[in-house]
């Protein structure tokens, strides 16, 4: 029997998960791979000779007589002649029929059993935690390496009820959307070799002859907008309440009247930002409108969203600043030569991808899909089920391909987002440099990063002491920031799956991914104190400065503000995104076969 036990890129230790997927019958001997039923035939063959040989050898003349005057005993010896010289045969037959009905059967081809196909799995394993950035949001699963099981478990995320927040700093990706036009390109190659194979598609696949691309580009879809909104609803719930202090007010959803300082006086509105690109103002949007209470029904509650807070857009656009989408101000993120992700997410596709390329290959007969369409096909299987709910692409895959995936997500994001690139830290290193500045309580005059300095240095839109700030970004900005904090991002290889590892995607940045930067005071602390909350898991943040490997995940504030200094000021901007990284003096352009 193959061995098709899943891989859970976070939890199992041991060796890496290899790239093979294939699923033939093997064992291990003093370091090699044997194909135990190759062998097993050899060995049957090699008996029977071995009998044979040793029956020619025994044909003396004495051995004649003996026999002579033994005639009656012929019949044992004739029979065990036939054994071993049919019986192999007989097998060898068999084999040989098995392979061919096999090979003859689109079913079993596309659903092996040893590793089997489909929308579930008799494991458990659940598909859409192995989509990487395109997973839906969630926060299930184990804690991270060094933190305490029931870390943020606790009365509305603290150590107990004498604990309170004092200031939380949301950076939230937006939520599902359309692929990117970037992605859609990849999409139309293998739809232009679906729609002009020469040759009908096996019974299995003859819907996908019928099948229409249908999605749009770049925009939030409905799925997406109730994320953000649940977002919105539960921050409030976990936070928002205790920030406002709104049950002690006898009030259920936020109004304006909570918005006030410890004197009693008025606060300006809360300040919110997000991007000017479609699918990020429409995320911030919908999440304020689940914070906020816009559809909570109460009878005083305000009409106007502008009664509740202030929306800032920050532009998106070649360089210009916007710590909310760096990559547009760092002209060294755009390089090839700089960022490896596009390489080495390919060098893994053509090695994981292979077998399920021949297995499709079999069924869509002159369509010569190679390792990359079938991950355009696994794409779209993400893509349908974000847009629409489900996709019948989401059945064609194994449970092992579906780790393979997540894996190719890592690689681009590290590769161009983090330490397998020169330009990751530099491009999360102006929101950290911002959040340094409002723990600090000083506007940011100076050129620094991306950040935009006319609005850092505006109180109107750059203000201090709120009690929450909401910074709507995108997944490659968070995986900076992470890097730029010097979170345990660790070295991919892209021969192999790497495991257990920090760096899975899906874990990271889903849809909807929000990290929480959440200042905590309780009465036994003598100094407020800093934990960071990734998709509701407590981060280590002992790479952190000198904060402390704490299995609560706290830091002390001040320790935790030296450490952001230390991070920032280590950056050499100007390098790094305008001339020549150290040590990528010698980088060559990657220049894909397939763009």
């Amino acid at each position: 029997m193959a061995n098709n036990s899943a891989y859970d890129p976070l939890l199992h230790d041991g060796q890496p998960a290899r790239a093979s997927m294939d699923t033939s019958a093997t064992a291990t001997t003093n370091g090699s791979t044997v194909d135990i039923e190759a062998a097993a035939g050899a060995e049957t063959a090699a008996g029977a000779e071995a009998a044979a040989a040793n029956l020619a050898a025994q044909d003396t003349p004495a051995t004649v007589k003996y026999r002579r005057r033994r005639s009656g005993n012929t019949e044992p010896a004739l029979k065990k002649l036939i054994i071993l010289l049919i019986v192999p045969a007989v097998i060898l037959l068999l084999i040989f029929f098995f392979i061919s009905s096999v090979s003859k059967s689109p079913s079993r081809d596309a659903s092996p059993v040893a590793a089997p196909t489909g929308i579930s799995f008799a494991s458990g394993f659940n598909m859409k935690q192995s989509w990487g950035s395109l997973s839906p949001y969630y926060e299930t699963g184990a804690q991270w390496k060094g933190i305490a099981e029931n870390a943020g478990k606790g009365y509305f995320g603290l150590p107990h009820d004498q604990c309170r927040f004092e200031q939380v700093h949301i950076l939230h990706r937006h939520a599902e959307r359309y692929p990117t036009g970037g992605a859609v390109g990849k999409l139309q190659r293998f739809i232009h070799k679906i729609r002009n194979m020469t040759q009908p598609a096996a019974d299995e696949l003859k819907w996908l002859t019928q099948w229409n691309f249908t999605l749009g580009e770049e925009l939030l879809v409905a799925n997406g907008v109730a994320t953000e909104f649940a977002s919105g609803s539960q921050f409030w719930s976990t936070h928002g309440r205790l920030l406002y202090n709104a049950t002690a007010k006898g009030e259920m959803f936020y109004h304006p009247s909570l918005n006030v300082w410890p004197d009693g006086s008025p606060r300006p509105k809360p300040v919110l930002r997000t991007t000017d690109q479609s699918r990020i103002q429409t995320s911030a949007k919908a999440w304020a409108a689940g914070f906020f209470g816009v559809y909570s029904g109460e009878d005083d509650a305000p009409a106007d969203d502008a009664e509740l807070y202030k929306m800032v857009y920050m532009e998106e656009a070649p360089l210009v600043n916007n710590t909310l989408a760096s990559y547009y101000s760092c002209p060294n993120s755009n390089s090839k030569a700089f960022t490896t992700g596009s390489k080495i997410y390919r060098e893994w596709v053509n090695i994981f991808l292979v077998d399920a390329a021949n297995r499709l290959n079999k069924l869509l007969p002159t369509a010569e899909l190679t390792p990359m369409d079938v991950y355009s096909m696994m794409a779209l299987c993400a893509y349908e089920t974000a847009g629409y709910g489900y996709s019948r692409f989401c059945e064609l895959f194994t449970e092992r391909e579906w780790y393979g995936y997540e894996y190719r997500d890592a690689l681009e994001f590290w590769g161009d987002s983090s330490l397998g690139s020169a330009v990751g830290v530099a491009q999360g290193a102006g929101y950290v440099k911002e959040v340094l500045a409002r723990l600090e309580h000083r506007q940011l005059t100076e050129a620094y990063a991306a950040i935009n300095t006319t609005i850092t240095s505006s109180p109107e839109d750059f203000p201090m002491d709120q009690p929450f700030y909401l910074d709507m970004s995108h997944d490659s900005i968070i995986i900076a920031v992470l890097t730029a904090l010097g979170l345990p991002m660790g070295q991919l290889p892209s021969d192999h799956m790497l495991q257990p590892r920090f760096f899975v995607t899906s874990r990271l940045v889903p849809f909807g991914s929000r990290l929480y930067t959440e200042l905590i005071s309780c009465p036994e602390f003598a100094e407020t104190q800093v934990r960071l909350k990734l998709n509701n898991r407590v981060l280590p943040l002992s790479g952190i400065g000198e904060c402390p490997a704490s299995p609560d995940g706290f830091c002390p504030l001040s320790t935790f503000i030296a450490g952001l200094q230390k991070a920032t000021d280590a950056l050499d901007y100007d390098n790094v995104c305008f001339g020549v990284p150290v040590g990528w003096e010698d980088a060559v352009p990657f220049v894909p076969d397939d763009d």
